[in-house]
């Protein structure tokens, strides 16, 4: 093994497919490439050594044993020269066919030959490093990789493009300005302190802390982006619940029987609705039952209620009664904390119209006897067989995702925990320093509180951040990216 061996790792999925990306990058890249790849055509044709290729270049040829001479693959490799790559270092990248014995030769050959395993996250780690992107552009890359819905990966999009290092900066760069004439104030207090200029102070204080919890604001979206939102479905035994999993979810990932109690788990899916990457959980149906399996079943599923965003409560009007019915929704929704509720009536196509909107009227009829109208935010019937109102349940979902931005429409999301706990501190720090300006409080204090708060957005950019912090952060990343 050479000296600072290069590092290397297959970029693509497991699994078998059309083309596979190997990549190694790091000095002496190009000459452990040399001692494995035997060019057949490159662009100029005079190289004949990847050592002589410049930067953004490819070439046709094989990637061999040195040891027995056969040939591994018909490949196709491509050099990216220091500075002007992803790590910022020499990366060589092959793509050779997407069998899983092809990458595991290559990877062999080249460890053999002088290189050696990436670890997890090692080359955007090197990128950061590099200085090629700030910290939370190479925490949106994994978000990118994960993204489940169009929404998400925009949000993730944005912020790979700078769009929150861009926001940290303005704001950060506004926090200094600040912190500057209050320390001018501190060396020369008999020409600079005056209340006109420690009242402008906290003027600025206060407007920089306001951008700062607005920006925290946006986790609420963010963090369904991420996360996802939990749509629980639940109800009495054969309500139709199973029938609307698999109707949302565009396949039949539930069993549908005519039989009560054929669900007697919790059972989840994720997809995405409306653009919204959403998790939904079909669940046992709730009734008192002395079989022990059913039992457990039932207990997930109010586990899971308790966990939900939105709780669509289904009712069948071919099997149940409304007053039966509602008196165990009642039960549910005094203890749901969220208050989040659809009511939907299933089964609508096996009744004539009218007659399943005056039951829904009948049903919402007692809900509000039960004191719980509050808690309902839409009602409809819908059929799973026609698709009739599965479109409206969609746009509720939209709508509901679409009211945690309190009407913003706002390209930059928070959708990072460790991003929003940080700009929530610095938050916290700016305000405390304006109030003890207007207390007239020792200006010395409040500078330490906006150092403090332009630290703590320091770490989510990378600019302050210590090596511990970083390891944590890249150790999470898949191996190739």
């Amino acid at each position: 093994m050479v000296p600072e061996s290069p590092y290397c790792a297959c970029a693509t999925p497991p699994g078998i497919g059309g083309i596979a990306v190997i990549r190694m990058s790091g000095r002496y890249a190009d000459e452990v490439a040399d001692r494995v790849f035997r060019i057949v055509r490159s662009v100029n044709p005079g190289v004949r050594s990847i050592r002589e290729m410049a930067g953004y270049t490819m070439a046709y040829g094989h990637v061999v044993d040195p040891e027995s001479g056969s040939v591994i693959d018909e490949c196709v490799l491509a050099v990216f020269r220091a500075p002007h790559s992803y790590t910022g270092e020499d990366l060589i990248e092959i793509s050779c066919h997407g069998g899983s014995a092809v990458r595991q030769e290559i990877l062999r050959v080249l460890i053999q030959n002088g290189a050696r395993a990436a670890e997890p996250g090692e080359f955007t780690k090197n990128a950061f490093l590099a200085g090629k992107i700030d910290l939370s552009q190479a925490e949106s890359v994994m978000d990118v990789i994960s993204a489940e819905s169009s929404l998400a990966l925009r949000s993730a999009e944005t912020q790979l493009l700078g769009a929150l290092k861009t926001e940290i900066h303005k704001l950060s760069d506004e926090l200094y300005v600040v912190f500057g004439r209050l320390e001018m104030i501190v060396e020369f207090p008999e020409h600079e302190e005056t209340p006109e200029n420690i009242g402008d102070a906290a003027e600025n204080l206060s407007d920089a802390a306001r951008q700062l919890r607005e920006l925290a604001q946006t986790y609420t979206q963010g963090r369904i982006l991420k996360e996802k939102m939990n749509v629980v479905l639940c109800g009495v035994p054969n309500s139709g619940k199973s029938s609307l999993l698999n109707r949302l979810a565009g396949y039949d990932r539930a069993i549908v029987t005519p039989v009560a109690g054929t669900t007697r788990d919790t059972l989840e899916v994720d997809t995405s609705i409306e653009g919204i990457p959403v998790r939904l959980i079909d669940t046992a149906g709730l009734r008192e039952t002395m079989d022990a399996v059913e039992k457990i079943g039932v207990s997930r599923a109010y586990e899971a209620i308790r966990e939900a965003d939105l709780l669509l409560w289904l009712i069948s009007p071919e099997e149940q009664s409304a007053g039966g019915d509602v008196s165990f929704f009642a039960e549910v929704a005094k203890s749901f904390e969220n208050g989040k509720i659809g009511i939907l009536v299933s089964k609508s196509d096996l009744i004539r119209k009218n007659t399943a909107e005056e039951y829904l009227r009948e049903i919402m009829l007692d809900i509000k006897k039960s004191g719980l109208s509050a808690k309902i935010r839409f009602s409809r019937a819908f059929s799973s067989e026609t698709q009739e109102g599965i479109d409206e349940i969609g746009a509720q979902v939209r709508s509901l995702y679409d009211e945690l931005g309190q009407g913003a429409d706002r390209e930059l999301l928070l959708t990072n925990g460790r991003h929003y706990d940080r700009v929530s501190r610095a938050a916290g720090y700016v305000d405390e320093a304006a109030e003890l300006l207007r207390a007239n409080q020792p200006t010395e204090i409040a500078c330490s509180l906006i150092r403090s708060a332009m630290d703590e957005l320091g770490e989510i950019t990378g600019d302050r951040v210590n090596e511990s912090l970083v390891e944590e952060i890249f150790s999470r990343f898949c191996i190739g990216k």
